[in-house]
């Protein structure tokens, strides 16, 4: 009875190792990913000011805002932010802004994530990404990185 069970084992084993060895994503459903690199030279990134406006900024490029409380580069996919804080100071909170306005003036459609928290290390190389929720039925004009004592 026991070699029977172990029997059956090593054949669905050898046939479930057979469906995989044939199996091969076929074209239409594997998709291509394209690397992204954040590179901490100056000449790579663009300076932008603090208060962004989003129709000025391509999707695509990387983008560098210098505060003086920090200084930090960005990735701007077209939907979300990938980027690194190079420099900080040790006792701000960094904070992104999506605006709905230009001017960044207060709005209930805005969204303000947390991407530093002060007196929390890493300080310098800090690694940190904006997803925007999905399904927004309107797009944002505006972008400003803060800092909080």
């Amino acid at each position: 009875m026991e070699s029977e069970i172990s029997g059956n084992k090593s054949k669905w084993g050898l046939s479930f190792l057979l469906i995989l060895f044939l199996w091969q994503p076929s074209a239409p459903f594997s998709q291509e990913v394209e690397n992204i690199s954040l590179n901490t030279y100056k000449e790579l990134s663009i300076p932008v000011p603090n208060l962004i406006d989003m129709s000025k900024i391509s999707p695509g490029k990387g983008y560098q805002v210098t505060d003086p409380s920090f200084i930090l580069q960005f990735f701007y996919d077209g939907n979300d932010i990938y980027g690194v804080i190079l420099k900080r100071e040790k006792e701000v909170s960094i904070f992104i802004h999506w605006c709905f306005f230009k001017s960044c003036e207060e709005s209930s459609y805005d969204i303000k994530y947390k991407i530093a928290k002060a007196r929390t290390p890493p300080y310098d190389q800090t690694f940190f990404n904006a997803k925007l929720p999905e399904n927004l039925n309107y797009r944002f004009q505006g972008l400003k990185f803060y800092t909080v004592r």
